[in-house]
């Protein structure tokens, strides 16, 4: 793994890749520039890819959802070996729409790590260079932070994790050793529910625009997520500039992405994947 005193500005991409799953090319946003120059694969994949039929057609990568477990597992080494970690294992957590982070740093075994995120995580921070960090989304904003030392965090940010400060709290473990500071690491932002779509109770509402500031609450009943995450971001030393998105609604983008809210809760999960090269 290739390290940088500086970052490039994020960028994401849109890149078709060759699955090993299936005939169909794999989508995923990348930040190739990023790759190229400090060799840390942050992507963001899209529904394409995979083996897996029916509502969970065809890249899912959720193992809770009612899919067929080989199906799951075939698509998360397609997924690996399209970005370039072909054979590398992949550590998933159980989200539970917590804060807990669980770092994948050598101290302990991948086993190890994994028999710890089966009990519950809704965050990695990845240290370990051939070890890759994935989690998965059908509607909660996905979003990995890097740091110029090399290390990044993939988060799960559902609004319980959003009103939680997760994203901030990766950034501060990526920072706590003061190899790295907030202003200088980027942030990528996956696809998500965008506020049009997200409509909440008028209370959680309020509860947000208190937290956050009116403009991340749009009117009395809907609330942007990733206003709120760029809000929580830019008070923790993150500049505007730091921060990339994909900028997709997953509700009204449904033959690119899972949506729990679109499909009344049965479908598939994208994924948000971060590893560091050797």
């Amino acid at each position: 793994m290739s390290t940088t005193a500086g970052l490039p500005l994020p960028r994401l991409s849109r890149g078709r890749f060759a699955s090993t799953a299936s005939q169909e090319p794999l989508y995923a946003y990348t930040d190739e520039a990023l790759f190229a120059r400090t060799g840390v694969r942050v992507a963001f994949s899209e529904r394409s890819g995979g083996v897996s039929t029916g509502a969970f057609g065809s890249l899912n990568l959720g193992s809770h959802v009612g899919d067929d477990l080989a199906a799951v597992e075939a698509n998360r080494a397609a997924l690996a070996s399209a970005l370039g970690f072909a054979g590398a294992p992949v550590v998933v957590p159980k989200q539970v729409h917590g804060d807990r982070l669980v770092a994948i740093d050598g101290t302990r075994t991948v086993e190890e790590v994994r028999a710890d995120v089966a009990q519950g995580a809704d965050g990695l921070i990845v240290r370990t260079p051939g070890v890759a960090g994935l989690l998965c989304y059908a509607d909660c904003t996905p979003v990995i932070v890097v740091a110029p030392t090399g290390a990044a965090a993939v988060v799960h940010a559902g609004w319980r994790g959003v009103a939680a400060h997760i994203a901030v709290s990766a950034l501060s473990a990526l920072c706590a050793d003061g190899a790295a500071r907030p202003g200088d690491c980027n942030v990528y932002i996956g696809p998500y529910i965008h506020a049009e779509c997200f409509e909440v109770s008028a209370e959680l509402r309020d509860a947000f625009a208190r937290d956050f500031g009116e403009d991340c609450a749009p009117d009395a009943r809907h609330v942007d997520m990733g206003a709120c995450l760029r809000r929580d971001l830019g008070e923790a030393g993150v500049a505007p500039e730091r921060i990339a998105d994909v900028d997709v609604c997953t509700v009204c983008t449904t033959e690119r992405f899972y949506s729990y809210r679109a499909s009344s809760g049965t479908c598939g999960r994208h994924g948000a994947f971060a590893a560091l090269s050797r």
